[in-house]
């Protein structure tokens, strides 16, 4: 029972560097991702808690006696039934926070030259030639 010899799997070719997870663009749009993630996760949870921190230390107590929880249990029941109010106070962090970047979108480069500009003119000797003041006796 001669069987034949297995043959040895041909080897995966190794990782190149520049791998679809290195991209550029990849980088940004994870990093723009976790960004909003952050921001949305603050007016869903921090944003809420905050007013309602402030809420009952200018206006009293919540509802009849209601805590934190039955607060966030409202705020999320508005969520479900459209309510503006809900929604705005949802996404307005990251609706500010993007509109503050997109002011300030270039702030941080400087002036961009022009590209059909002619390059400065050489000096010469000449232009480093020392001139004497004239003075008139009239």
């Amino acid at each position: 029972m001669n069987q034949p010899a297995a043959e040895p799997a041909p080897a995966q070719p190794a990782p190149s560097p520049s791998t679809s997870a290195d991209h550029p663009y990849r980088r940004r749009i994870r990093f723009e991702l976790i960004f909003a993630s952050i921001w949305l996760a603050i007016g869903l949870f921090a944003l809420p808690a905050t007013i309602f921190a402030v809420g009952g230390a200018l206006l009293g107590s919540y509802g009849d006696n209601g805590g934190l929880g039955r607060f966030y249990g409202d705020f999320f029941g508005d969520l479900a039934e459209p309510s503006v109010r809900a929604w705005a106070l949802a996404l307005g962090p990251i609706v500010l926070i993007s509109l503050l970047r997109l002011v300030f979108a270039g702030a941080g480069r400087g002036p961009q030259e022009p590209q059909d500009r002619l390059p400065a003119p050489r000096n010469t000797a000449e232009d480093h030639r020392r001139v004497e003041p004239r003075v008139s006796v009239e």
